[in-house]
C-alpha cells in the first residue's frame, strides 16, 4: 500500500511538472506569433508599440545599406547596394519596410510624429540608455526636422547624409540635436 501512495505521488508531482512545461511552450509559441509580418500591426495597436524583434531587424537593415554603397538619392527609397538610393527618411522607411512593418511614414515630418517618446535618458550623447531602432532627428536647416538617422547599437547610428555621400554608420551628432521617437521603447 505504501508503494501505491508513493507510485501516486510521484504521478501528481510529475504531471505538475509537464503541466508547468507545457504553458512556458504555450507563452513561447504565442510570443513568437507576435513577431510575425502578419500580426506586427496586431501587436502594435495592443501594445503600443512594435516587438523589439521588428527593430532589431529594422536596424540591421539600415546597417546592411550602410556599409554596401548604397549613395544618397533625394526622395529615395530603395537600395540594391550600388543601384537606386536613399534619402535619410528614406533609409528609415525602407528599413522598417524590410523588416516587416509598413506603417511607418515617408519622410522626416511624418516619422517624427510615429512611436513615442524615447527613454529619457536616451540621447546622441548617451546612446547606450537608447534602444535599437530609436530615431534621432536633427534641425540643421529650416523647415525641421530637416534630418533623421537611426540608432543601431553600440553607440553608431545609419545615415544617408547628403547628395555627394553614401549612405554611413556614423557617432550620432550631438549639435542641432531636435528630438527622440522610438518605435519599441
Amino acid at each position: 500500500m505504501k508503494s501505491l501512495y508513493i507510485l501516486v505521488l510521484i504521478a501528481l508531482v510529475s504531471s505538475c511538472f509537464v503541466s508547468a512545461t507545457e504553458e512556458v511552450v504555450d507563452i513561447e509559441q504565442d510570443f513568437d506569433a507576435f513577431n510575425t509580418t502578419e500580426n506586427i500591426h496586431y501587436y502594435l495597436e495592443k501594445f503600443g508599440k512594435l516587438p523589439l524583434s521588428t527593430c532589431q531587424k529594422a536596424a540591421a537593415r539600415a546597417s546592411h545599406y550602410s556599409t554596401c554603397g548604397c549613395p544618397y538619392v533625394y526622395g529615395g527609397t530603395s537600395c540594391g547596394c550600388g543601384s537606386g538610393g536613399l534619402d535619410c527618411s528614406g533609409l528609415v522607411y525602407r528599413s522598417y519596410n524590410d523588416a516587416g512593418w509598413s506603417g511607418i511614414g515617408r519622410t522626416t515630418f511624418n516619422q517624427i510624429g510615429q512611436g513615442g517618446a524615447c527613454n529619457s535618458k536616451c540621447s546622441p550623447s548617451n546612446p547606450g540608455a537608447c534602444t535599437v531602432g530609436d530615431l534621432f532627428f536633427y534641425c540643421f536647416a529650416q523647415p525641421c526636422p530637416s534630418h533623421v538617422v537611426m540608432y543601431i547599437g553600440g553607440g553608431k547610428a545609419a545615415e544617408c547624409p547628403y547628395t555627394g555621400l553614401n549612405c554611413r554608420i556614423i557617432t550620432p551628432y550631438a549639435t542641432s540635436y531636435q528630438t527622440c521617437r522610438s518605435m519599441c521603447g
